[in-house]
């Protein structure tokens, strides 16, 4: 599965003021950041039990991308709100970055080198005797 804007848009309620130019600058920056950090299925020990999967580094990107977007939309929200909205507006998308931010974090942390190894021990039934 490939970002879309259109994944993007419905993540965040498909906020007035969010252009699709922004949304695809965004994807393509996260995307290069998160193959950079994900962990390859190359590394010894690497098996599909614990390299991350295509959803699970779809979703890092997309939490970023939301991440980013609402970053805009909140320097943004004068630009395409009446006055009257813009406290709520600006409220909301504040609340949502919060909740994004971490779910961003626990996502990069799942495909990251340091959230997980590749490694694992198994126990023998050998003793060395001295």
């Amino acid at each position: 599965m490939v970002v879309t804007n259109d994944n993007i848009r419905d993540l965040l309620n498909r906020p007035r003021g969010l252009t699709e130019a922004t949304i695809t600058e965004y994807v393509t920056i996260r995307t290069a950041q998160v193959n950079k950090v994900v962990r390859s299925s190359t590394l010894f020990g690497a098996d599909s039990d614990n390299t991350p999967t295509t959803t699970l580094t779809d979703s890092a990107i997309k939490m970023m991308v939301c991440v980013d977007c609402l970053n805009v939309l909140i320097d943004t929200v004068p630009m395409y709100y009446p006055e009257k909205e813009q406290g709520a507006n600006d409220q909301r998308y504040r609340d949502q970055l919060a909740r994004f931010q971490k779910q961003a974090n626990e996502a990069l942390a799942l495909v990251s080198e340091k959230g997980g190894a590749a490694f694992y021990k198994k126990s023998t039934s050998t003793r060395l005797e001295e």
